[in-house]
């Protein structure tokens, strides 16, 4: 599972804090520029490509790699798939973030669960649920569920 980070900067940035972030293993994977007031750009410099205010990208999906639209993450996606199992087997929140926890899956912030982020998953996975239920996976999951699955 990838671990993404945003660092707000307040202040002009160095070559160091790109080599201090770099040697914790990170890699840039984006910039966002902004600017005060409209300022004219020499003749010669093409116009930037204008972008909206941002938005969270929908649990189960990442940005792709040529960054103009969303595929499905799979392991956010497991995630989900995880926790319509539980819920299935009538389940409670504290409960579900448990399996969640003893399966080593862990949230965007690369926390464990608590009842509450599993809680705050909710919307998204009445999203998400068509698709699930139509996936290769789930038939083999509504069988454990079935014949009562034990943990």
């Amino acid at each position: 599972m990838r671990e993404h980070a945003r660092d707000q900067v307040s202040g002009p940035i160095t070559l160091d804090y790109f080599q201090a972030r770099l040697s914790e293993g990170w890699r840039v994977s984006a910039i966002e520029w902004e600017r005060e007031g409209k300022q004219e750009a020499a003749p010669s410099a093409p116009e930037p490509a204008r972008s909206e205010p941002s938005e969270e990208v929908p649990y189960g999906f990442r940005i792709s790699a040529d960054c103009r639209h969303l595929e499905r993450n799979p392991d956010e996606m497991a995630v989900l798939m995880a926790i319509l199992q539980e819920i299935v087997k009538d389940r409670p929140f504290s409960q579900i973030a448990e399996e969640l926890n003893r399966q080593h899956l862990v949230n965007r912030r690369g926390r464990p669960w608590t009842s509450a982020g599993v809680f705050d998953l909710l919307p998204r996975l009445i999203e998400a649920g068509p698709q699930l239920l139509k996936s290769e996976q789930w038939p083999a999951r509504r069988l454990e569920v079935l014949r009562g699955g034990a943990r």
